[in-house]
Formats: structure tokens, sequence, C-alpha cells
């Protein structure tokens, strides 16, 4: 038994004498005129634990926890096992005696402290030395690893959304902060951000191809024409249509360039490929355009197209159009006031003195609040604010007025 563990073995049977084996057993026993009682069988387990003073629990004797005394021995098994590794190799002698158990720990820590203390003397009466300081040696730094095509692909969506040309790319200042920021950094060449734009043009245009042949309704175009800084027509059209929710949707097709010399019959042809590219020429139900004769031209040709396939078509000028033209005609006898106006108005937005004395003149002759800075656009509906501001604020401009004269 001296060489088992505890784990070997939970409960130690209880041993009966053999008769005749040991005579003087047999001799006290059949002296008292009884039976010996059994052994009970008692855990090893039971042999770390004492009964608290309450009688109502069991303490263990290595860390002191409380458990009940209704708790199988099974359970303080698992204690033993988890919180005290290795407690089976304590001598039988220590376990058998519940003094030496809890007081194992005591003597250790007081020879603990001793050797402290006598540590401390002797450092004490010997005189201290310079301690060298060791200097840490300093923990490399690891640079974050940086996807540089996701950062190429960044700036790809930069360019594209503020209609930047594909050689911004080969620009040396950004070249030289992008290697400021990481030195392994290398741009994409022109020629690559440019197959990879036209690349993403072409998968959006396929997903929007898939889209409209979903859509039930009948479809509305509009055209919109522009001229580059190297004199190149272009021809944007969209593409407008009510969804089953009765909400407007809306969404860019093309932008096509218009060859010359950009009359109606070229603008015509440009149209219907792009119509024909998305399947939807037979789902037009109107075009509504800029006014111009070679765009009206182009619309009467395509309604005779779709009237010729039984198909309805309308073609409408554009009412934001009209409407900026017949205010450009009207205020083309008031532009030297307006110049003036707008003198005065980035006047104001540039100083912030003027911008409070207005403000100021404006509670004192009660011409209302007015937010700045003015609007001072070139277009019909700057030119109406600026007017309206005018009209309405009389005194408290006309100081100014007489200033910039």
């Amino acid at each position: 038994m001296g060489n088992a563990t505890l784990t070997d073995m939970t409960l130690l049977p209880s041993v009966e004498p053999a008769a005749g084996a040991v005579p003087g057993m047999a001799a006290s026993s059949s002296g008292h005129g009884s039976k010996p009682k059994k052994k009970t069988m008692k855990s090893l387990y039971l042999q770390f634990f004492e009964t608290a003073p309450d009688e109502k629990s069991r303490i263990c004797k290595l860390c002191k926890k409380r458990y009940c005394m209704t708790t199988a021995t099974g359970n303080l098994g698992k204690h033993l096992n988890n919180r005290h590794p290795g407690y089976c190799q304590l001598s039988d002698g220590d376990t058998a005696q519940t003094t030496t158990i809890s007081g194992m720990f005591s003597r250790s820590k007081r020879s603990q402290s001793l050797a402290r203390r006598a540590q401390a003397q002797s450092q004490s009466q010997v005189q201290p030395q310079p301690l060298a300081l060791v200097k840490p040696h300093p923990q490399p730094k690891v640079k974050p690893v940086i996807d540089i095509d996701h950062v190429n692909w960044l700036l790809l969506r930069w360019l594209i959304s503020s209609s930047l040309p594909p050689s911004t790319l080969e620009d040396s200042m950004l070249i030289d902060s992008c290697k400021y920021l990481n030195p392994p950094v290398q741009l994409w060449p022109k020629e690559k951000a440019h197959e990879i734009t036209l690349q993403v043009f072409r998968s959006m245009k396929e997903d929007v191809k898939a889209f409209l042949q979903l859509v039930s309704s009948r479809l509305s175009i509009t055209l919109d024409f522009w001229t580059s800084y190297e004199q190149i027509i272009y021809l944007s059209v969209k593409c407008h249509w009510i969804d089953e929710s009765w909400a407007l949707q809306k969404v860019l097709l093309d932008v096509c360039r218009i060859p010359y010399p950009c009359t109606g019959p070229e603008i015509l042809h440009v149209l219907m490929n792009v119509l024909q590219e998305f399947n939807i020429d037979s789902k037009i139900l109107a075009c509504t355009h800029n006014n111009s004769q070679h765009a009206i031209h182009a619309c009467h040709e395509l309604r005779q197209e779709l009237e010729s396939r039984k198909l309805p078509f309308c073609y409408i000028p554009c009412a934001a159009q009209t409407l900026k033209t017949i205010i450009e005609d009207g205020l083309e006898n008031v532009r030297p006031v307006l110049s003036k106006i707008r003198e005065f108005i980035l006047e104001t937005n540039s100083n912030q003195e003027m911008m409070e004395d207005f403000k100021h003149w404006t509670e004192v002759y009660q011409e209302g609040s007015w937010k700045l800075p003015f609007e001072h656009s070139a277009n019909w509906s700057g030119d109406y604010n600026m007017l309206d501001v005018v009209k309405k604020v009389t005194y408290s401009s006309y100081s100014v007025f007489n200033f910039l004269s």
C-alpha cells in the first residue's frame, strides 16, 4: 500500500484478522465476550480535511476551504486534484497527523521569512557596490503590412469621384506624398488605372442592364450635352422610371462622344446604340432634351422610328432650360446692376467686419435675418438671390454701395 497513490484507490476495505493469526488479538477479543466490530470504510481524501468546530462542515487542511459534511468524498477528491496537485506525494506519517499537514506551510513560511531577514542583514553589512545600468535592447517595431493594390484602388475611386484623369496618378507631388507615408508604395501607371476603370465601368453596365430588364413600367430618358476643354462634345443618357411603390428612380446609362459634325443624325445614331445596348429601345416612353435644334431633330427622327413599330413616344423640352433662357433674357437689361451687386456680395463675404455690420444694420432697420455668406453663383438662381437681397435690404446696403462706387 505504501507504493499506491490516492488516485489508484478511493476506499480502503476493512480487514478482519484471521483466527489464530495473532493470539494476542484473539485473546483480547474473547475477553470482552462480544464479536469484534467491523472497521468502517474510510476515504483517504478525508485525511486532508478536518471537522470544523461547528461539526457541520469540513475544512481543507491545505487551503482552509469549507465543505458541507454531506459532501461526497468524490467531490473532495476533485478539490484535491484540482487545487492541490501532488498532494498524494505526502508521506503516510504526515497525512496521518492533522497538525503536521496544517503546520507544514506555516513552518515553510516561517523559514522563508527567517531566510529573508538573514539575507537583508548580510546585505546591510556589505558595502553597496555601484550597479551597472544595463540598457534594454529596443525591440524592433513591426511595420504594418499595407496592401498596395488596396491603396491604388482607393486612389482610383478618388479619381473617378472627382472626375480626374488617370494621368493624375503620375503627378510627382502625389507620388512623393504617398512615398512619405510609406516608401514601398508603388502607384499604378495611368495605363493600368485606365484599364481597371474601364473594367469597373463594364461590370457596372452589365449590372444596370440586368436590373432594367426587371423593370415592368415604361421608361423615360433625358439627354444632356456639354463640351470639354478639348472642344469635344459629349452626350450623357439618363433613364428615369417609377417603381411599384410609386418612387422615382433614375440611373446613368452611358456617356458618349458625339462625332463631328455633331448634328441630329450623329446624335440619333449614338442614342440608338445606347438604347439597343441596354435592350430598352422598345420601352422608351418620352425623352427630355436641352432645347437645341440638333437634339430636337434627333428626337423627331426617334419618334418616327418608334411610331413605325407602333410604340407611343413623345419628346419635350427641358423646363429648367426654358426657364433659364427666359430669365437670362429678362435680366439682360440689368446686367450692370447685377455686376455691382456681385461686387458688394463678394466684398461682404470676404470681410468679417462687413458681415457683422450688415447683420447689425439689418436688425436696426428691421430688414430681416439673412444667411451669410450670400450666394453669388453665375446661374440665374444666383442672379435672382442677389436681386432679392438688394430689394429687401436697401437701407443696410446703401452705404456699402456708395463706398464701392
